[in-house]
């Protein structure tokens, strides 16, 4: 074997894999452009030891194809790796019949909003989207939340004048999100697909979790491990908006709980930042609120800090709930999600001595706030690593807009 181009000197540090985020908003629509697109979210990606990120894609002009071809145009400008869950906004005949062809052509993700009044409405039609999915070999990723509870919840609230963002959660009770959760899972069940949870925040959620069986997988995102509900009674709480809402100080630990006993399988971060000044717009109601914020720069770092160095999680563990889980169950192990021969050589060197202060300025995403801004942060990626190539170094992003490459997914298998 000869000698590399380069050396890189890791003595004291971790040597990890790579990260996968199962759960981003980098993509357009033909009405929406992301304050993070795939160059500003994946230069996030990539500072903080993401090196493939997945985003959503929605189904345009009735054509699931469509919208991934759109997907891909936004990904001409990726820093890193990428593949797309296609979202069903009208489950037609149509869309079901392209989704085998899908598959083929290594796009085998599907994602739904139980939330959605279309899936109330249409639910036979949408486990007949289960169903085709389940027949090709596709992931069916699952907002899970109860329509029906959120809206009467809603519509109550409204008619008493309770419309500040402090009444936020109580528009989405962890009822509508363990309601939905068990309904997934019997769809699961009924249809043969195999689906992942996304989000999940709450203790009944994760109990109907713990209680599936089969091909059923769920996620958290950063926000339900380290804040709760009590963000609501400030003053600026609209920049914590997203769904479901924050949760009780209970919930939190439960879901630590369930990530260091393996009912959760992943940390996704849902990334999609807003500007402070559209979540602060005066006048804004608590369901006009656009939801979302900014996590990919920090999944990592904060998760050990967190996680790791508080012995909340081993590092082995961390490891899989970073990158091997996530890979596996989108299709994409061994080339992602292991430092192994034959695989594409996505590595953080991490130095697990380095404590930074989380600050907006400093880091890559165009949001100008961040969600955990001035937490005291133990443990940060000094040098990323994707496929061979150094495209983070000691606080700076190295890599070019366009080196981002698709990432064919298998189809599913258990």
């Amino acid at each position: 074997m000869g000698r590399a181009d380069r050396e890189i000197d890791a003595r004291g540090k971790l040597v990890l894999p790579g990260c996968v985020d199962l759960h981003t908003h980098l993509a357009s629509t033909p009405t929406f452009r992301p304050l993070d697109d795939f160059e500003h979210g994946t230069r996030a990606a990539v500072a903080g030891g993401v090196t493939t990120v997945v985003s959503m894609v929605y189904q345009e002009g009735g054509s699931l194809r469509a919208g991934i071809e759109r997907g891909m145009r936004d990904a001409e400008r990726s820093l890193a790796d990428f593949a797309f869950h296609a979202v069903v906004t009208e489950p037609s005949s149509e869309a079901r019949a392209e989704i085998p062809g899908l598959v083929r052509d290594g796009y085998a993700g599907l994602k739904v909003f139980m939330v959605s009044p279309r899936f109330a409405e249409r639910t036979a039609d949408y486990l007949a989207v289960y169903r085709a999915a389940a027949d090709a070999g596709a992931l069916v990723a699952v907002h899970a939340e109860d329509h029906a509870i959120i809206a009467r919840r809603t519509a109550e609230l409204h008619a008493t004048g309770r419309t500040g963002v402090e009444w936020f959660p109580e528009s989405r009770p962890p009822a509508s999100e363990e309601v939905a959760v068990r309904a997934a899972v019997a769809h699961a069940r009924e249809t043969g697909a195999a689906i992942y949870l996304v989000h999940l925040s709450s203790r009944g959620a994760l109990a109907a979790l713990r209680e599936a069986e089969g091909r059923v997988h769920g996620e958290t995102r950063p926000l339900y491990l380290y804040l709760t509900r009590e963000q609501f009674r400030r003053p600026d709480a609209a920049l914590w908006v997203g769904q479901p809402p924050l949760r009780e100080a209970e919930d939190v630990e439960a879901v630590w709980a369930a990530l260091a006993d393996r009912t959760l399988d992943t940390v996704g971060t849902d990334h999609i930042p807003r500007t402070r000044a559209s979540k602060l717009a005066p006048g804004l109601v608590f369901d006009r609120i656009p939801p979302g914020v900014s996590n990919l720069e920090t999944l990592l770092p904060m998760l050990y800090s967190e996680g790791v160095a508080k012995g909340r999680l081993t590092l082995r563990r961390l490891v899989e709930v970073l990158a091997t889980a996530p890979a596996r169950i989108a299709g994409m192990y061994p080339r992602k999600g292991a430092l192994a021969v034959g695989s594409d050589a996505d590595v953080v060197v991490f130095d697990p001595t380095t404590r930074r202060v989380v600050r907006a300025a400093e880091l890559h995403s165009a949001c100008d706030y961040d969600p955990y801004e001035g937490w005291d942060v133990t443990g940060w990626p000094d040098v990323v690593l994707a496929r061979g190539e150094v495209v983070f170094e000691r606080g700076t992003v190295v890599g070019r807009p366009g080196r981002g490459r698709l990432v064919s997914r298998a189809p599913y298998a258990a």
